[in-house]
């Protein structure tokens, strides 16, 4: 497996047998390690779909509430892209990589929690620690991996409801997602319509800043992470919809309308009254 751009294994000949084997040496003491290392945090997956992102970040955000950064606690959001061919880098995965009592650990959707054989000194260094977490997806070809992580925000005083009684999958998703984050940092619901071979859809997504950038959970797709922009081009608060419509068009293009959910029993509305025949 070729790991992102950390590592180069041409020239390396007789010693990438021995590079390889220690490589699996070291997860395999990871995950013996791991059958007796107690977790310093439980956490509850989110249940939803293409969640990687946003699971990482809800970790974070839980983490540095019980191991704040003032006293020690230290976290980052592991994002990377995969390689498909010469040319095409496709979605890739994203982990919360943390430090607590003197250990490394990495939070995975996928695996759950699990501690890294990386010096706490070292935690940094992304040629220690990315080999350990690549080497769980050796049908992939991990590639611009980078740390992220968040400056303190302003939780908004009533958190976005959680629609779990919606007929709509995304909707109910993409709120759940919403009133999880929204712990931590603003976060608005948008509802959007457009067509699949001619058929009107509706879905929803999450959106919120991360890094100081804008993201927007789609439950069908995941989450986009927009680029560092200036800002008389991109938001800074989630309140330019049209910014937002733009960018769910990269995904749907077909969008026809989009706005922001209005929250509440949208749809179940109160029955109508009717008047009682004597």
């Amino acid at each position: 497996m070729r790991v992102a751009h950390f590592f180069k294994a041409e020239g390396l000949r007789g010693a990438s047998a021995l590079w390889t084997l220690g490589l699996f040496l070291a997860v395999f003491g990871a995950s013996i390690a791991g059958a007796t290392a107690k977790p310093p945090l439980r956490y509850e997956p989110l249940h939803v779909r293409n969640s990687c992102l946003v699971d990482s970040i809800h970790f974070y955000d839980l983490f540095l509430k019980k191991f704040p950064a003032a006293k020690g606690g230290w976290a980052r959001v592991l994002r990377w892209g995969n390689e498909e061919g010469d040319f095409k880098i496709a979605s890739g995965h994203a982990v919360t990589i943390f430090s607590a009592e003197g250990k490394v650990w990495s939070y995975d959707i996928n695996f759950g929690l699990q501690p890294l054989a990386v010096p706490v000194e070292q935690r940094e260094d992304l040629t220690d620690v990315t080999p350990l977490v690549f080497a769980r997806y050796p049908q992939f070809r991990p590639i611009f991996a980078r740390y992220v992580d968040d400056f303190p925000q302003t939780p908004p005083k009533k958190k976005p409801e959680f629609q779990f009684y919606h007929a709509n999958p995304d909707v109910r998703e993409a709120t759940k997602v919403a009133h999880e984050l929204a712990s931590a940092r603003p976060v608005r619901i948008v509802d959007f319509n457009y067509k699949v071979a001619g058929q009107p859809q509706t879905s929803a997504a999450a959106a919120f800043f991360f890094s100081g950038r804008l993201c927007l959970y789609f439950p069908r797709h995941g989450t986009y992470m927009a680029p560092h922009l200036p800002r008389d081009v991109a938001p800074t608060d989630l309140d330019d919809l049209n910014y937002i419509t733009l960018v769910i068009r990269h995904l749907y293009p077909e969008v026809t309308d989009a706005h922001w959910q209005p929250g509440g029993y949208w749809f179940f509305p109160p029955k109508e009254k009717t008047e009682r025949k004597n």
